[in-house]
């Protein structure tokens, strides 16, 4: 008997197979849409643009928006047009970033050199986002000096990049030009990964242009700086353990070196 049942199970279970695969099948072409036995939410209820219907009191499946409701439309920007509006900066920079046209802005590079300067303006402003951004994302490793001397940077066999080395400061150095560092921070070299994923195109050029700035402030001396910011660098210049207080009068002065409890 039991012999007879697995039997019969044998030749009918192919047979229902068989037939739910031929319960989806229609034969002839038909208008009418496929069965679907699992349609996941696929099709919903919906009403078409300007279509009719009886659910609402005047007839029309369209609604009038609430009040204060801000338009937008779909029409093309025309970067021709708004080029100088100043509420279309902002989208006249997302477009070009969109596009991506200018190679030396958005690759570093023109053909197979790279770009030997900056591309874009460079501003206090852009320096200072520059400084953020080197901050958040090159710090950790670079070191906040771009020294190499990051706080993850002694765990590393091979220690990250000092940035102020000949190899990035000599102008006849290929890696020491604009377009480099800037691939360098959206592509990543060797052991570093890139950054592309958090960085983008301008903030990438900003870091670049900080550092710059680091380079040129680690290179300079106190002769570079204009009198009056050096008169307010110096009355910040803490005095060195044991040297007797500035005389009254002369508050904030800092004494000259060798008159500090004499020279060292």
């Amino acid at each position: 008997m039991r012999w007879r049942c697995t039997r019969a199970m044998r030749v009918a279970l192919p047979l229902a197979a068989g037939c739910a695969l031929l319960g989806g099948c229609r034969g002839d072409r038909s208008d009418k849409a496929p069965r679907e036995f699992f349609p996941d939410m696929d099709k919903q209820a919906r009403w078409n643009p300007q279509a009719d219907t009886p659910f609402y009191e005047n007839g029309s499946s369209a609604r009038v928006p609430d009040p204060n409701t801000v338009a937008f439309g779909r029409a093309s920007f025309d970067p021709v047009t708004f080029a100088k509006a100043d509420w279309a900066q902002s989208y006249m920079q997302q477009r070009e970033d969109l596009l991506g046209e200018n190679d030396a802005i958005y690759l570093g590079r023109v053909g197979d050199d790279y770009v030997d300067s900056i591309p874009v303006p460079v501003t206090l402003d852009r320096i200072r986002r520059g400084q953020r951004e080197f901050n958040i994302f090159c710090a950790a490793c670079h070191g906040y000096q771009g020294d190499g001397k990051g706080e993850v940077a002694v765990q590393f066999i091979a220690p990250p990049a000092n940035l102020h080395a000949d190899l990035y400061t000599d102008p006849m150095q290929r890696t020491a030009r604009d377009g480099y560092i800037f691939e360098v921070i959206r592509n990543g070299v060797r052991n570093m990964p890139g950054y592309a994923h958090s960085v983008g195109v301008q903030d990438a050029w900003n870091i670049v242009m900080y550092v710059r700035a680091l380079q040129k402030s680690h290179a300079g001396s106190l002769d570079s700086v204009p009198q009056d910011q050096l008169d307010a660098l110096m009355s910040t210049r803490p005095l060195p353990v044991g040297a007797p207080p500035a005389p009254a009068g002369d508050q904030g002065v800092t004494p000259a070196d060798g008159a500090q409890g004499g020279g060292q």
